[in-house]
């Protein structure tokens, strides 16, 4: 059998990708080396837009034990004094929180329980030895663990292996350094005893005696991550006497166990190929980034969404120039977002005594100035290719229409909001009847209003990944180039 699209990875991103390509009736083979999942937490944060991508395949809870709202992020002193507070900004319209903590081997199960729901096929303890295009697809030569070989035939080829990505390295592809290259231990804990005050919002201790970080995450667990000075080891500091000394001030760990201790080197860096022919790179094999911001899992699964459409739309026919709009459209968006990550390590990660000093007087001064306190840093809009246009590429309103979330209205396709049917003429309504777009006529108090208000426009073009494509009579003029460039069809 040749398959659609053959997905290397069954982590997050790749289990995503293959349960949108799967959702869309593609045919997707995932082969992953180990034979389940990884069974203790790495990733912790998911903003709102992650979750409704993940919602859209039925991979997002809200429940106890699974997910908590985060209120926020405080960078305090070593000294104790609050820099700067960072505050989520929930409304009643959403239908998410706008940061959220997880407990990752439960996303990852049920993930991978709706990919294959969907129809992919999963093959653990399937190890990837080498990759070889054949002009109309791919042969993808595949160990497994009783040492069998097997080779799978697909048209396209994805690689979501993580950081040191069989994929990448196969394809010899370079990545930019960023630069930052710092170790920090990482420590989950499972809370045994009392904790009668948890935080509600994570913290970044700028202490220049040490740099931590604390993260609360859904009971009864909690993280805590430390710095590693220099002339440390992973042996010096991943001991257990070592950890319980560094967490004395905030948990005694006779009221916890440790469920995972690890070193993890923080890097940022950006590939600079993803795609040759027809392997494409996704996730950590693309990009790696600093904890700081909470976006590496979320941009993993960005990479998801903007590549599901796209691939699903070139097996159906369209011209696979359409995937050359993916890198161009999620490279300079998630290098901004490595960029931001790295420039908050640079200032939680100083260890000179006296340059501390003066980044703690000159943020307590502004913080003097402007009490207030800061929204997260909105994500940048995407941009770089003909299925955006200038002002657009963000994501589309949240909210409910009736009594359905308006996510589950677009499903995954072409839409077009709109004040009134008179705004489409009838070569508009031929070209979004040759696409199968959702036409929505915008109703005051609801969501689909707020679409329009957003954009200030009374015609807003949403894409099947929910990025506006563009507003008014450009944005339906740049759709119907794409539909004719890119020989787009429902």
């Amino acid at each position: 059998m040749k398959y659609d699209v053959a997905i290397v990875g069954a982590g997050p991103v790749g289990t995503t990708l293959a349960a949108l390509l799967a959702k869309r009736g593609l045919s997707v083979v995932v082969l992953e080396r180990d034979l389940d999942i990884y069974p203790l937490p790495r990733a912790a944060h998911l903003d709102a837009e992650t979750a409704r991508n993940l919602r859209e395949v039925g991979a997002w809870r809200d429940t106890p034990g699974w997910s908590i709202a985060n209120e926020g992020m405080d960078f305090i002193s070593g000294r104790g004094e609050l820099l700067l507070r960072m505050s989520s900004h929930d409304t009643p319209d959403h239908t998410v929180a706008q940061s959220n903590l997880f407990h990752q081997p439960s996303l990852d199960r049920l993930l991978r329980d709706q990919a294959a729901g969907f129809g992919a096929e999963f093959r653990l303890g399937h190890e990837v030895t080498d990759i070889r295009e054949t002009g109309d697809g791919v042969r993808v030569d595949v160990k497994a663990l009783d040492g069998s070989s097997t080779v799978v035939e697909a048209s396209w080829v994805v690689g979501c292996c993580g950081a040191r990505s069989f994929v990448r390295r196969h394809l010899g592809v370079a990545q930019i350094d960023l630069e930052f290259n710092e170790p920090w231990l990482v420590v989950d804990i499972i809370i045994t005893g009392d904790d009668p005050d948890p935080p509600q919002r994570a913290a970044q201790v700028c202490d220049p005696v040490r740099p931590h970080t604390i993260v609360p995450m859904p009971a009864p667990r909690r993280r805590f991550e430390f710095m590693l000075l220099p002339g440390e080891n992973s042996d010096d500091i991943n001991r257990t006497d070592v950890i319980e000394t560094l967490m004395e001030p905030y948990f005694a760990l006779g009221n916890a166990t440790i469920e995972r201790s690890a070193v993890y080197t923080f890097h940022g860096l950006i590939t600079r190929e993803w795609r040759r022919g027809r392997v494409l790179l996704a996730g950590d094999a693309a990009h790696q980034m600093p904890p700081f911001l909470g976006q590496g899992m979320c941009s993993g699964v960005r990479d998801a969404v903007n590549l599901a459409w796209k691939l699903a739309a070139v097996v159906r026919g369209a011209d696979d120039s359409l995937l050359d709009t993916y890198q161009p459209e999620r490279s300079p968006h998630v290098q901004r977002i490595v960029e931001s990550a790295v420039g908050f390590g640079r200032i939680i990660c100083t260890l000179d005594p006296e340059v501390a000093a003066e980044r703690d007087r000159n943020m307590l001064a502004a913080r003097a100035a402007n009490p207030a306190d800061i929204g997260e840093a909105p994500q940048p809009a995407l941009s770089g290719s003909p299925l955006i246009v200038d002002g657009a590429g963000y994501v589309v309103s949240d909210g409910r229409l009736d009594d359905v979330v308006l996510d589950d209205v677009l499903d995954g396709r072409w839409a077009v909001v709109v004040a009134n049917d008179s705004m489409l003429t009838a070569t508009d309504r031929a070209m979004l009847n040759r696409i199968d777009a959702l036409v929505l006529v915008a109703r005051p108090g609801t969501v689909t209003q707020r679409v329009l208000d957003n954009a200030q426009s009374d015609v807003v073009v949403v894409r099947p990944d929910r990025i506006v494509l563009g507003s008014g009579r450009p944005g339906l003029d740049a759709l119907a180039r794409a539909v004719e460039q890119y020989a787009l069809v429902a």
